[in-house]
């Protein structure tokens, strides 16, 4: 230890104290005044991130209540796409029946014809006999 008395060694510790207490102030000072800065931004950044969300919640909800409306349009556009298949299963039904009379008129139609048919080559067989018996007693009599 040194030999100076100990009052100025307590005297330059207590200014070295108040030195320090004083830069202390004076940085709890500024950060006092950088934390109000700080909270003043948070407040005004929270208070325009409510407000864009205030406004998105508005538009959103605008887009919501025409939601209702297309979905009403879209359930009447399907009814009409139900009655058009309906409609169209009609036709259908119709071509079937018109498919179902062209098959009973086609086979009407192969009936007839094979009855033609049999009439035809019946007539023309018992045509060429009569004409057979009818000109071969002349062609016996021409070859005598």
């Amino acid at each position: 230890m040194t030999a100076q008395p100990l009052e100025p060694r307590v005297s330059r510790l207590e200014g070295a104290f108040e030195q320090i207490v004083e830069r202390l102030g004076d940085t709890n000072v500024r950060l006092e005044r950088l934390e109000y800065k700080v909270d003043a931004n948070y407040h005004a950044l929270d208070d325009k991130i409510t407000a864009l969300g205030s406004a998105f919640e508005a538009r959103f909800a605008g887009i919501d209540q025409k939601f209702p409306g297309i979905d009403q349009k879209f359930a009447a556009m399907e009814q009409r796409f139900v009655g058009i298949d309906q409609k169209f299963a009609g036709i259908d039904q119709k071509f079937v029946g018109i498919d179902q009379k062209f098959a009973s008129m086609d086979q009407k139609f192969d009936s007839r014809f094979h009855f033609l048919i049999g009439t035809y080559l019946t007539t023309t067989i018992a045509l060429a006999g009569i004409f057979f018996a009818a000109l071969f007693p002349l062609y016996r009599h021409i070859a005598q």
